[in-house]
């Protein structure tokens, strides 16, 4: 008999004996899914040493450390982080954008590799930028003179070092702080980076819950930007065990549209699926102010019934993994079929399918390599006739073993009168052949 397997039961009993605050935040409330916003972490500096830019890439030193902050090709912009072994007193880029560092002991290394290095350090002094004069003053202050008239405006009254000009920009650092000179404003520049440790803690809720439930098929299409003006980030996860938090495997800026399954919406995130870089199907996790839904017409379901090739797993959407698995059935169970999935952002083509075990009915996806087409006429066909009105296929069975049992005795009948009529003319030919002939002379 067909069974539904240890899946659907381990579910309920999991539910059902696991403590309430298994699933319960600290405030006796359940926790709520949050997907980050932004991705953007920053440095704070107690005692910053130099700072040094090229291009868009930017230098700091504190202490014994070297922090480097780089964009990549899309504009996440990436820190790096070595300890030199030695207290760092200046860093600076030549003109080639090599990198170089000086030690309390005024040695000079070059970075990466930390090598002994040939550089003069340079200070700048009273930088004229786009019409206006710096000036550091004796108490480290920093004015400002506009090239137009005589008197200065104080920007900072004191704790400003290193004065430096990159780029047509003047910067100065003070109390630990980068800022950009914009005429008479100071402008801080903060430390950023981009940080996707907070996707590694982005708790799961009830997202268990929603994938296990009843599902109606949406396409959507993801956007680069969100609706309020982020940029967008999907986060790969892994569903095959829902913990506390998402299993996070990487997080990644979306730079174009990009085609989607939505399987679930929990807090301010929606869970999809699409092609990853190796163009498999994957689950993600993204704000779901990224999501905009997509037409849909379902294709021809091509298979109305259809019957299970061997043991298969049903699933409450078309994506097969542990979350949304919700039961298994013996090879052989009969289905019905009421959609067709298929697109080209999926590994496979999926039906929607439905039956019924032990009294339950069943419904969920199921691979198509996984069906066979059934045809239930075959079921309801007549049985063949044996020329009378009231033969059944209740007394086929028996009908059957009579006629079997009347064959048997008439081969049986027809073996002895065989054996017997064999033996009888065997004993008349040696008999004959003893009896001399006619013209035989007996005495001779």
């Amino acid at each position: 008999m067909k069974k539904l397997t240890a899946v659907t039961t381990a579910l309920a009993m999991a539910i059902a004996l696991a403590p309430s605050y298994a699933f319960a935040a600290a405030d006796g409330g359940q926790s709520e899914c949050t997907y980050p916003a932004e991705f953007i972490s920053e440095l704070n500096f107690t005692a910053l040493a130099d700072y040094a830019i090229n291009g868009d890439t930017r230098a700091y030193a504190e202490s014994t450390k070297l922090y480097i902050i780089a964009p990549d090709e899309y504009g996440d912009e990436y820190l790096t982080t070595a300890d030199c072994g030695f207290q760092i007193t200046d860093i600076e880029y030549d003109g080639e954008g090599n990198l170089y560092l000086k030690s309390t002991d005024n040695a000079v290394y070059s970075y990466p590799g930390l090598t002994s290095a040939q550089f003069e350090f340079t200070t700048t002094n009273e930088p004229v930028v786009n019409g206006y004069r710096y000036v550091l003053t004796d108490k480290n202050g920093l004015l400002a003179y506009n090239t137009s008239t005589p008197n200065p405006t104080n920007i900072f009254e004191e704790g400003c070092t290193h004065l430096k000009v990159y780029d047509n920009v003047a910067y100065v650092m003070n109390n630990g702080n980068v800022y950009s000179l914009d005429g008479l404003q100071a402008n801080i520049l903060p430390a950023e980076y981009t940080d996707f440790t907070s996707a590694n803690n982005i708790s799961t809720a009830n997202a268990a819950e929603i994938l296990a439930s009843s599902y109606t098929v949406r396409t959507v299409t993801v956007r680069p930007q969100t609706s309020d003006g982020h940029d967008t980030y999907v986060t790969k996860i892994n569903l095959e065990n829902i913990g506390a938090t998402f299993d996070a495997q990487g997080t990644e800026r979306i730079t174009g549209d990009r085609s989607a399954l939505s399987i679930a919406e929990v807090g301010n995130a929606t869970i999809i699926v699409m092609r990853d870089e190796n163009g498999l199907n994957q689950s993600y996790i993204t704000l779901t102010a990224a999501v905009e839904n997509s037409d849909y017409s379902p294709p021809e379901n091509d298979m109305r019934n259809a019957c299970a090739r061997e043991g298969l797993t049903i699933y409450s959407r078309p994506y097969m993994c542990g979350a949304t698995a919700v039961a298994t059935v013996d090879g052989g169970t009969v289905f019905t079929v009421t959609e067709k999935f298929e697109r080209q952002y999926l590994n496979d083509v999926y039906y929607r399918v439905t039956c019924t075990v032990d009294g339950q009915e069943i419904s969920g996806f199921v691979a198509s390599n996984m069906l066979s087409p059934y045809n239930f006429s075959a079921e309801n066909e007549q049985e063949n006739s044996t020329g009378t009105d009231d033969f059944t296929y209740d007394n086929n069975v028996q009908t059957v073993i009579i006629v079997l049992l009347i064959v048997l005795l008439v081969l049986i009948a027809a073996g002895y009168v065989i054996f017997y009529l064999t033996r009888k003319g065997d004993g008349k030919t040696r008999r004959r052949k003893n009896k001399p002939s006619d013209n035989e002379d007996l005495y001779t």
